[in-house]
C-alpha cells in the first residue's frame, strides 16, 4: 500500500453469541461493522447487535502493524473458535486504502436507482443517533470513547475549507428558532468578554475585508423596514446589538453606548 492513513484497531463482540472479531479501519470504528467473510456471515445470521472496543489509534504504519500482529498471535485469533478472523490482522489489508479509481454511476443509473426507491420507507424513520453500520443509538460509553480517541487530532486547512464551503449558506431555521429570545447567563457573558479581550485589535486587513463584505451586502425591503430607527450599541462585555433610538435615548445608565463612539470602540477592543 502506497499511503498509510490514521488507523483504528478494534475488537467487535457479538452481544448475542459472544463471537469476537479483530480488525482495522480508517473510519468510525463504532459505525464500521467489519469486513471479515465469516464475521459478516455471522452478523447477517444473528443480527447487528455488537459492542466495540478500541484497541488503539495509530498514525505510524510500523507501530500499527506491530500492534496488530502481536495481538493476533497472542490471542490466536485464527486458531481460536472464539474469534471470527480467518487470517491474522496486520493493520494494513482491507478497509480504506485511499483508492480513487472507483467508477462513478452514470446519470441514467442514478435515475433508475432513484425510481426504484420511490415510495419506500427509510429504515431509520423515527430513529435518532443511528447509522447503517450501527443501528442502535450510541451509548454514553461509546460517545466517550470516540471523544477520547479524537482528542488532540487537528484538521488540515484544506479539510476545514471543504467543510466551510459545504456548510456556507445553509439555512438553519431550527437553530434560529431555538436561540431566539434566549438570554445569556452571567457566566457566559464573562467568558465572551474574556474571549474578545484575547483576540486583540482587528488588523487593517481584517477591517478591509469586513468593509468589502458589507459593501456587497444587500438587504430586503422587510429588513430595511426593521432597521429603520435602530441604533447599534455595545455593552461592557463587548456584546453588540441593535435597539430603537427611543430606547437608546431613554437609557439612564451607560450600560449600552453607541458602538462607534470612543467608549464603544474601547469596549469592542478596536480603539486606537
Amino acid at each position: 500500500m502506497k499511503n498509510f492513513y490514521p488507523t483504528y484497531l478494534y475488537i467487535k463482540t457479538h452481544n448475542k453469541t459472544g463471537l469476537r472479531y479483530f480488525g482495522k479501519t480508517t473510519n468510525d470504528p463504532f459505525q464500521y461493522k467489519g469486513s471479515g467473510k465469516h464475521w459478516l456471515a455471522h452478523i447477517k445470521k444473528h443480527g447487528n447487535d455488537m459492542s466495540t472496543e478500541i484497541l488503539g489509534y495509530y498514525t505510524d504504519v510500523n507501530e500499527c502493524t506491530k500492534a496488530a500482529l502481536e495481538f493476533s498471535k497472542n490471542n490466536q485469533i485464527v486458531e481460536s473458535t472464539s474469534w471470527a478472523n480467518l487470517v491474522d490482522e496486520n493493520g494494513l489489508d482491507g478497509g480504506n486504502t485511499g483508492r480513487t479509481n472507483y467508477t462513478s454511476m452514470s446519470i441514467e443509473t442514478k435515475e433508475k436507482l432513484s425510481a426504484s426507491k420511490q415510495g419506500q420507507k427509510p429504515w431509520n424513520t423515527g430513529l435518532l443517533g443511528v447509522s447503517p453500520g450501527n443501528r442502535l443509538p450510541r451509548t454514553n460509553e461509546q460517545k466517550l470513547k470516540i471523544s477520547q480517541s479524537l482528542t488532540g487530532r487537528t484538521r488540515s486547512p484544506e479539510s476545514i475549507k471543504k467543510t466551510a464551503d459545504k456548510l456556507r449558506g445553509r439555512p438553519r431555521p431550527d437553530v434560529a428558532d431555538r436561540l431566539r429570545g434566549v438570554k445569556k447567563s452571567p457566566e457566559t457573558l464573562v467568558k465572551m468578554k474574556a474571549a474578545q479581550q484575547l483576540k486583540g485589535p482587528l488588523s487593517e486587513e481584517t477591517k478591509a475585508k469586513i468593509r468589502e463584505a458589507r459593501k456587497q451586502q444587500e438587504f430586503s425591503k422587510e429588513t430595511k423596514e426593521k432597521l429603520k430607527g435602530m441604533v447599534v450599541v455595545v455593552n461592557e462585555q463587548g456584546i453588540i446589538k441593535r435597539i430603537t433610538k427611543q430606547e437608546f435615548y431613554s437609557l439612564e445608565n451607560k450600560e449600552w453606548v453607541f458602538h462607534n463612539s470612543n467608549e464603544g470602540k474601547r469596549r469592542k477592543g478596536v480603539c486606537e
